[in-house]
């Protein structure tokens, strides 16, 4: 169960830094190559947030569905304890 956790862990993680890296990335290469066909750093930049954006949705998704699996828990043991 340990080795479960601290592997997902590190896969968020990993997924925070490669999106940062791809934000900051886009940044850099928008603003030393002007023109360019398509627009590799706004790509870039949109990667990159839509990476973090979807870190962020998950890792909200689980907080909420660990809440709830631990209200309903709750709720059980209580109704049994009357």
């Amino acid at each position: 169960m340990v080795a479960d956790t601290l592997t997902a862990l590190s896969q968020r993680n990993e997924a925070f830094w490669i999106g940062l890296g791809l934000l900051f990335t886009g940044a850099l290469v928008s603003s030393f190559v002007q023109i360019s066909n398509p627009p590799v750093g706004e790509i870039l930049g949109i990667l990159g947030v839509t990476v973090l954006a979807v870190r962020l949705l998950v890792g909200l998704y689980k907080i909420l569905r660990t809440s709830v699996k631990a209200g309903r828990t709750g709720y059980q043991e209580s109704k049994q304890n009357n």
